[in-house]
């Protein structure tokens, strides 16, 4: 794992990342989705540590997904969410051009969270990749680091866990986290 302060830019998939990467589809075939809680308080801890350590972090959801049930869940987690989005490795190096004069010397402080075939490219191009157990195999090949757990099982949870250093916090460092 790189040391937080070193990443300017966080990016997660949707699919496979925050679900299981399964949908139910009803008989008038609109789409839900699984997700799991415990992935909302880690990035509830992610925004208070961000702004407790007035971090300069960009992270936001990427995803070619077009369900409005991923805006949805998107709004709740209060993060930015970037969807219907064809050509995610464009979509990435477009924005960070907006940031940095010299993409090549900014990739390091890129990570990238996916778990399939579309995100190859993305973590290709980034400084570090993290994939959930359950990703496909040429992903976790290619992953810097792959988690214990599955998408959509808490995946996202245990990634700002181990980005925060969750385990060797005080007790009162996380209640202050939690405020």
């Amino acid at each position: 794992m790189i040391y937080w302060k070193k990443i300017h830019t966080l990016a997660f998939d949707f699919d496979g990342v925050f679900t299981d990467n399964k949908v139910w589809v009803n008989q008038e075939g609109i789409e839900s989705i699984r997700c799991d809680r415990s992935d909302s308080l880690g990035l509830n801890l992610l925004q208070k540590f961000i702004d407790i350590n007035k971090w300069d972090l960009d992270y936001f959801i990427i995803t070619t997904e077009t369900n409005p049930a991923v805006l949805r869940r998107a709004e709740k987690l209060n993060i930015k969410c970037f969807h219907s989005i064809e050509n995610k490795l464009k979509f990435i190096q477009d924005r960070l051009s907006k940031r940095f004069t010299n993409l090549n010397e900014c990739r390091d402080g890129l990570v990238y969270l996916g778990n399939d075939l579309n995100d190859l490219s993305i973590m290709n191009f980034s400084g570090f990749s993290v994939a959930p157990s359950d990703a496909d195999k040429r992903i976790l090949a290619k992953a810097n680091q792959v988690l214990s757990k599955k998408g959509g099982d808490g995946f996202v949870r245990e990634f700002i866990d181990i980005l925060l250093d969750i385990s060797n916090k005080e007790d009162d460092e996380i209640a202050n986290l939690l405020l």
